[in-house]
């Protein structure tokens, strides 16, 4: 019997989304920061306390941190870019950054790294948040601000191995609003 790739509980690997493909570690890492963009605010607002929101982001970080690492069962991964190829990557594009967040030396286990880089993604997320914050623009709205795109973008490249064409929604708008020629 052969598959047609609409069963959902055979056990087959014909429903994994390959997790290389930038569209879905895209919206992995987009759906993550709109949850640290609501927690932040709930947190602001008094309606979770800091100790909550500690462990919303422990079990984040874990969460991509196993995910990346290819442990994730959900997703179908390119063995030979996870956890090896994937790691060296962030090796390079992120070493000083990932040693100051391990402690002062860069770890040497390819998922301790892609589990720091998790913890250094969340910190760059929550950075952004606030500045964007502080300058009056909605961080993560009807269009994202382009501080978040472009964080976004990054990552989305430093986890999938290569550079994207991305186009900038305002960009968009622009050529929109200018009266044809």
């Amino acid at each position: 019997m052969s598959c047609s790739g609409n069963c959902s509980s055979c056990g087959s690997d014909c429903q994994k989304q390959p997790l290389r493909h930038p569209n879905i570690t895209g919206a992995i890492l987009g759906q993550f920061m709109m949850e640290m963009a609501m927690r932040s605010r709930k947190n602001a607002a008094g309606e979770i306390t800091e100790e909550q929101m500690d462990e919303m982001d422990r079990k984040t970080m874990n969460w991509l941190g196993a995910t990346f690492s290819g442990q994730n069962a959900q997703f179908d991964v390119d063995a030979e870019w996870y956890p090896k190829g994937v790691a060296g990557n962030l090796r390079l594009k992120l070493g000083n950054e990932l040693a100051q967040a391990a402690g002062g030396k860069l770890p040497e286990d390819n998922a301790t790294l892609i589990f720091s880089a998790m913890a250094v993604f969340m910190a760059e997320v929550y950075d952004t948040l606030a500045q964007v914050t502080k300058k009056g623009i909605e961080p993560i709205g009807e269009v994202p601000a382009p501080e978040m795109l472009a964080l976004l973008k990054r990552w989305t490249e430093m986890l999938v191995g290569y550079e994207l064409k991305w186009r900038d929604p305002s960009e968009e708008e622009t050529k929109q609003d200018k009266p044809a020629a």
